[in-house]
């Protein structure tokens, strides 16, 4: 029995270190993302783009609730204050908004499509969007097990 514990144990680590969902942009629109996002944000005055604050630790997005009005430009700033790796996903808003551009530790990518965006602690991304499609959009954590443990949010775009 004390084997059977041991191996499940060592399956379940094994697996959830493999899970991290990590940062996942495409520069080519995927099916059901704003083709023309590009020109959509080509002709903004980006110097009026509202900043929003998103603050993620375990287990929880702080605010829970954002709202964004269509057609004005925004720059999103996710910071991670928690002690592990969390991501700011939301397959459905991310297909509602043109992005100019999204910077990461790793550097900036220009009209990105983005999927899913993973922080490590201590760490920040920026996003520069501009909301498309109204709508409401769930938030979650993609870690394992961090959904569950209540890391959700909502994203409306009115």
């Amino acid at each position: 029995m004390l084997r059977t514990y041991h191996f499940a144990s060592v399956l379940l680590t094994v697996t959830m270190a493999g899970c991290a969902a990590g940062t996942a942009v495409e520069t080519v629109a995927p099916p059901g993302y704003i083709a023309d996002a590009p020109a959509r944000t080509a002709g903004v005055d980006w110097t009026g783009a509202e900043p929003v604050n998103v603050a993620m630790q375990e287990y929880s997005y702080q605010p829970t609730t954002l709202v964004f009005q269509a057609g004005r430009p925004y720059r999103l700033h996710i910071e991670n204050h928690g002690g592990t790796s969390h991501t700011f996903s939301s397959e459905g808003y991310f297909r509602a908004i043109a992005a100019r551009s999204l910077t990461t530790t790793k550097g900036m990518v220009q009209n990105p499509y983005v999927k899913d965006i993973e922080i490590a602690p201590g760490q920040s991304a920026d996003l520069a969007f501009v909301p498309v499609s109204p709508g409401n959009y769930k938030l979650s954590c993609h870690e394992p097990l961090h959904e569950t443990f209540g890391m959700t949010g909502n994203i409306s775009i009115q």
